[in-house]
């Protein structure tokens, strides 16, 4: 009896579909229409509600570091959904993009860090 309870919590244990995912979604897109532009959008994403600033920092392959935000830390106001901000640049080779996002409890974390 023991041994197919054994099997019982074993098969039972794993119920998560192949390929779905293990992390939520950032519910940001970073995208590069050309050699000039990156645009990053918020799209929104469920536990998002509480984000109340994004910080973008993007380094292109020659060093150069830009960083921008949306939003205030201060503030109580969450980001709307679907705002956007765009860089402008020499954006030819690989770019490394990192955006951190800052809520309302106080907490931030890194949302989205790529190469591009």
């Amino acid at each position: 009896m023991a041994a197919a309870l054994v099997l019982l919590l074993i098969s039972g244990g794993c119920t998560q579909q192949a390929g779905s995912p293990a992390e939520p979604t950032s519910g940001i897109t970073v995208t590069q229409p050309d050699d000039s532009h990156i645009t990053i959008a918020f799209v929104g994403a469920p536990g998002m509600d509480n984000l109340i600033e994004l910080e973008y920092t993007v380094t292109d392959d020659n060093g150069k570091i830009r960083t921008t935000s949306d939003g205030s830390r201060l503030a109580t106001t969450p980001i709307q959904v679907h705002a956007t901000e765009s860089f402008t640049g020499a954006y030819s080779g690989k770019n490394h993009v990192v955006i951190t996002g800052y809520f309302s409890d106080g907490s931030h974390r890194v949302l989205v860090e790529k190469d591009i």
